[in-house]
Formats: structure tokens, sequence, C-alpha cells
């Protein structure tokens, strides 16, 4: 008996010196030693119903050095994302909320958004669509014709960082693109009070340091999810008009809509072909034709590649007739010595008909005086370029606008 009071009072003095000025709220537990949470990203955007992403969250000590403590995810309305114990956030309706990551006594929150565009069967022809933030706008027409402006908007969020290489321009100016919104908009108008009928088009509002759209996505968005998610939106809408006018007519022509600042006051047409492919003297040439925005209208068109490019029925040569100097045409067939001479870029590339389909492609370089710098200088063009697109339409697609 003696033996077993011995042991017993031998344990518990054990368990009392191992508790002994031991203060459980004095910070020495993992949890009560985070001093922040870092959570990212910051901001994040989900886009369509149902889709998920993931966030991360690091405690740290007051050294900086993390720590192994749990995370806690919430959100604050739970309505609009779900998230889960591995900060795996589910979208399920349009909306913006803070999430937060609690370690210990500390949180920290981001902020993510959903946004899913309104379900549309179809569009109408006059109606006014327009992505997240109003930051494209999308207006449908009802002529084989599409028109976009990439570089004419100033719209500049803090939402997107400034993109830092390539053609980055400023939030202050559209520089040489200066007017191409309001000349796109005023050719379609002219369109509608010649024959009651108007061609799709679509305008890019954002800035070009945040967002450039006649570039591939990696240099276009350089990473920023807003501006990808534009992007999307904005080539989006162009590959819409593409299949309504496929579907409808079976034929189609693309014109990406840009100014230059260039010496020679002239229109510049990009078929995709380069300077040096212009000064040749015949461009019935099969690599020619392949590398051309305007590869399927040369197989149906029924005259020489190098007619339909700079012949009298070009549209080059349409708008000299009218009095608006352009190239290629045929009193100004290419470039020469030094002028500088914009070919096409990615959207004539994507969208015109070099790679298939049904739309062909040209990229229109304005210059600034007597064409885009006033109302009445947009008026008097945009009715010279609806007169020369109803004269190519029918000569080359055999097809007249009807009789509204």
């Amino acid at each position: 008996m003696t033996s077993h009071k011995i042991n017993l009072c031998w344990i518990l003095t054990v368990l009392m010196l191992s508790s002994c000025g031991k203060d459980p709220d004095l910070g020495t537990s993992p949890s009560s030693s985070v001093y922040d949470v870092r959570i990212s990203p910051l901001t994040n955007l989900i886009v369509g119903i149902g889709n998920t992403i993931s966030f991360s969250a690091t405690p740290v000590d007051s050294s900086n050095q993390p720590l192994t403590v749990g995370i806690e995810w919430s959100v604050l309305n739970p309505t609009i994302v779900s998230i889960d114990g591995n900060g795996v956030v589910t979208s399920l309706k349009t909306g913006t909320t803070p999430i937060i990551a609690k370690a210990g006594n500390q949180e920290a929150t981001a902020l993510v958004e959903v946004w899913d565009a309104p379900p549309l069967d179809t569009y109408t022809s006059g109606e006014t669509y327009q992505g997240r933030n109003g930051y494209v706008e999308y207006i449908p027409g009802d002529l084989p014709l599409i028109l976009s402006a990439p570089h004419g908007g100033n719209i500049c969020p803090d939402e997107i960082v400034d993109r830092t290489y390539g053609s980055i321009g400023s939030c202050s100016s559209t520089g040489s693109d200066t007017n191409t919104d309001p000349l796109t908009r005023t050719v379609r108008n002219a369109f509608l009070q010649a024959t009651g009928r108007a061609p799709h088009i679509i305008i890019l509002k954002l800035a070009r340091p945040k967002l450039d759209a006649n570039r591939d996505v990696t240099e276009a968005a350089q990473g920023n999810l807003f501006a990808k998610n534009t992007w999307s939106e904005y080539h989006g809408f162009i590959d819409v008009a593409k299949d309504t006018i496929s579907k409808e007519f079976g034929f189609g022509l693309y014109m990406d809509m840009h100014g230059h600042g260039h010496s020679v006051p002239r229109i510049e047409l990009g078929y995709l072909l380069s300077k040096t492919d212009l000064q040749t003297i015949n461009l019935d040439l099969t690599y020619m034709i392949n590398k051309s925005s305007v590869k399927r209208l040369a197989s149906v068109s029924g005259i020489d590649f190098t007619d339909l490019i700079r012949g009298p029925q070009s549209i080059g040569g349409l708008l000299e007739q009218l009095g608006i100097r352009a190239v290629p045409s045929d009193p100004d067939p290419a470039p020469v010595g030094d002028e500088k001479f914009f070919s096409g870029g990615y959207s004539t590339r994507r969208h015109g008909s070099r790679d298939g389909g049904l739309i062909d492609g040209i990229q229109f370089e304005h210059h600034f005086t007597g064409l885009r710098d006033m109302p009445s200088s947009r008026l008097l063009y945009a009715n010279v370029l609806v007169q020369v697109l109803r004269t190519f339409l029918d000569v080359h697609y055999g097809w007249s606008i009807p009789a509204s």
C-alpha cells in the first residue's frame, strides 16, 4: 500500500510541474503567434456560373516567416460565390464580394468578381450590347459587313495595370487613332441613311495602355485578368458577327478601322501583303494569294488577284475614283522608298480568310485631315465609303444591297 501511494504522489507531482508556469495566453502556440495573413491574389475574376478559381493564404510571424497554421476561409456574400476549406471559390451569380482568410486572431480579405454575360439566343440588329463594365460595345447589323475599332478608346480603369511592352500609347490621348470610334459609328449611320441597313460594328472603349486588342492575348492584355476578359469579349463579338453573316449570306467583309500618322495623306489598305509584296509587278502568285486576308474572295471573284488588290474595281481603285487617295490602288500601286505602310495586324489575320472561313478582311488605316478630324469630314468620307462598298459587294460578291 505504501508503494502505491508514493507512485501516485510522484505522478501527480510530475503533472503539476509540467504545467507549472505555462500560461496558454502568452503567445507560444502557433495560432497566437500569427502576426499577419498574406492572401493571393488580392482580386480575381470568374467568368461564367459554376466555374472555379483558387486563392491561397499564408500566415506569417512578426519576422515574416511562414507558420504552419490552418486557414479558415469564409465569404461575405455567400449568394455570389461559395468557398471550400482549400480556398477554392465557385461562382454562383454575377456580383462582387470579399472573401476572408483567417488564421489565429488575424485575417486578410480579397475581392472576387463573378461576371456572367446575359444569355442571348439571338442578337437584334440595331440594339447595343456591352461587355463587362461597358469596355466593349457591339451593335449588330443586317449587312454582310463588319467594322471594328480597337484603338479609339479612352477608358483607363485602375483595375487594369498599364501594359509594359509593345505599343502602349497614353491614357490622355488616342494618338494616331484619334476619332476612329466616331468614324466607325458615322459609317454605320451613313449606311442607314443611304440604304436603311447597317453593318455590324464592334468598338473597344478601353485605352491602349490597358488593352491592345489588335495583338494576341499575351501582348494585348499582359496577364491582367480583366484585360484578358475584355479581349475575349471584343473578339467574341466579332466572331458572333462573322457567324451571323456566314449563316445569312455565305460571305462577308471584315474591316478593321485604324488611323495612321504617316507622312503621306492617304488610306493604307492592309491585305497582309507587305510593302515589298506590293512592289512586285505581278501579284498573281499562289503564295501571295495564300498569305492574303482576302484569300477566299480571290478564289471566287473572277478577276486576277492583282486587279482585286489594286485594280480599278479594288477598294483602293474605287476610293481613288471618288477623290480619296489610297494605296494599293491603280494610281498608287505600292509604297515606295522609305514610305511607311501598315499591311494588317492580328485582327486581320484572325478574322480574315487567310486561314479559312467565309469572311474576308482588310485593315483600313486612315490619315487624319479630311477623314477623321471633324464631324463634317467624317460624314463626307463615310458617304464615299458607302458608295465604294456597295460597288465592291456588287462587283466581287455579286450581291447588291436590296432597297429598304
